[in-house]
């Protein structure tokens, strides 16, 4: 049996299978192929394969039933390129309204059909990292085919952290004379609105751009004079701008190689249309296809930027303490690690201070563990609110937090922690309100209520160790284990001389 990660090649025709292998080359890895599309789901589930070349033969609604069927079962779905008859546009749209992950000629030649298996590719380890939706255990739903393209509205994309409530800005960049036409007639096949604009990279003001069209249709010849539209591509691809953009580059047919590179470079998707009967002319890309890839791109980047979301949330949580809002201690060892680093080699002090809320288990104990989330939450903020922007804070232990001071010397420190101590200090923690008793059944109730009882409040103090390490010190190799020891130290002395108040350590 085949291990999983080959290329699944689906043709009835042997001799085409032949050459599509052949095509392949070592670029893709393993190759396998099958004769019968109605195989396909089953095969799949078998050899779980990393993708799949689907001819779309004499009947493509044959083969787009069986990728149907694919796309539907409970194991996971490898995305599909189909494999397009030249010469009718008609099997291309539909397997595009289908949601099928891409479409290419046939005749594809080898170095352009391998470009378009290396993009299929790349996508798949990022997705992969995206949990199932809940009671589906297979990430078949995580992938971009999830969103069929034919069901989504342009206007009803909601593209994360650009502009949730607005249709998404596709730009049209293109040097042809009749670029507002062509923009025009892209945006009634897409359902909203292309603004044209001149192919450079210079972009026009306004939010950035979800979608970019690089109109090079006509492009005569292939490297020499796909170069410029090559370089533009790699310009907006790594500009702040227009970076995070989806990219769909128009070419024609007499420039694989541009196609390919361009590929390679990151682009989206490229379309180059079959190849014309004329060999001195390419025809124009057809609107329907432009925008039935252009709604592909934008689904496929709108689940991008939400999978991007979920990871960085979740990367996030794992590093923070949910009560507080806190770094927790699986971030503040290695970033007191960087941070002492970083000092050593500019010469720099560094501090470490020790808070502990002082009888904090007599707060748990006699008002509840709601009172004592609140006054950590309310010590938490008292403590970053006085502390610099370039400072660490983290929730170390149940009521002990570790902040970091980066270039503080130990009488630096000290006055930070006074200053902590005396912030923690000025007032009273307000407690969460507790419900007033309701009248016994047998007692009527007041003829006017009772005036609202003011909340319960709680004097809160804590107590603070400091310790300082020297350039020279952590440039002579002290661990910043060895300074946050020093700083425990020093609190423990703080609570043993009474609690609420700042100990310093000193260096050994």
């Amino acid at each position: 049996m085949m291990m999983g990660g080959a290329i699944l090649i689906v043709d009835g025709s042997a001799a085409r299978r032949a050459r599509l292998r052949a095509a392949l080359g070592d670029a893709a890895g393993p190759v396998e192929d099958c004769g019968d599309p109605d195989a396909l789901p089953a095969l799949a589930a078998r050899l779980r394969p990393a993708l799949v070349l689907l001819d779309l033969g004499a009947r493509p609604g044959r083969a787009l039933a069986a990728a149907a069927r694919l796309r539907d079962g409970t194991g996971p779905t490898p995305p599909v390129l189909a494999l397009a008859p030249p010469g009718d546009a008609a099997p291309r749209l539909a397997a595009l309204r289908a949601g099928l992950d891409g479409v290419t000629g046939r005749a594809t030649p080898p170095r352009l059909l391998q470009a378009r298996v290396r993009a299929l590719l790349r996508a798949e380890p990022l997705l992969a990292l995206a949990p199932p939706p809940e009671g589906r255990p297979g990430p078949e739903e995580i992938r971009p085919d999830a969103i069929r393209p034919d069901a989504i509205r342009p206007d009803a994309i909601r593209p994360i952290e650009i502009r949730p409530a607005a249709p998404p800005r596709v730009l049209l960049l293109s040097a042809r004379p009749d670029a507002a036409a062509m923009a025009q007639n892209l945006a009634r096949h897409l359902g909203g609105p292309v603004a044209p604009v001149p192919l450079a990279p210079a972009l026009p003001p306004g939010p950035p751009p979800d979608l970019l069209i690089l109109d090079a249709a006509g492009t005569r010849g292939d490297l020499a004079q796909g170069a410029r539209v090559l370089a533009l591509l790699a310009d907006l691809l790594g500009r702040e701008g227009s970076r995070d953009a989806a990219t769909l580059l128009l070419l024609p047919a007499s420039a694989p190689e541009t196609a390919a590179l361009a590929l390679d470079l990151g682009a989206g998707e490229v379309l180059a249309p079959d190849p014309a009967p004329d060999p001195d002319a390419d025809p124009d890309p057809v609107p329907e296809e432009v925008a039935l890839l252009a709604r592909a791109l934008l689904a496929r980047r709108a689940r991008g930027l939400r999978l991007r979301a979920g990871l960085r949330s979740r990367l996030r949580a794992a590093v923070t303490d949910p009560l507080t809002g806190l770094h927790n201690l699986r971030h503040a060892n290695p970033a007191l690690a960087r941070l002492a680093a970083e000092a050593a080699r500019d010469g720099a002090g560094l501090a470490v201070l020790m808070v502990d809320i002082d009888h904090f288990k007599q707060v748990n104990d006699r008002l509840g563990h709601a009172a004592g989330d609140r006054v950590l939450a309310v010590v938490a903020r008292r403590l970053r609110a006085r502390l610099r922007r370039g400072d660490l804070l983290a929730r170390v232990g149940g009521e002990e937090f570790r902040a970091v001071l980066p270039g503080a010397s130990l009488a630096d420190a000290r006055a930070v922690a006074e200053e902590l101590r005396r912030a923690v200090r000025a007032r009273p923690v307000v407690l969460p309100p507790t419900c007033p008793p309701r009248p016994a059944p047998h007692q009527p109730a007041p003829h006017r209520p009772a005036p609202p009882e003011e909340p319960p409040t709680l004097p809160v103090t804590v107590s603070i160790g400091v310790a300082a390490a020297t350039a020279e010190e952590l440039a002579a190799g002290l661990a910043p284990s060895a300074l946050v020891a020093r700083a425990d130290a020093a609190l423990y002395a703080a609570k043993a001389a009474g609690r609420d108040r700042v100990e310093s350590a000193f260096p050994a």
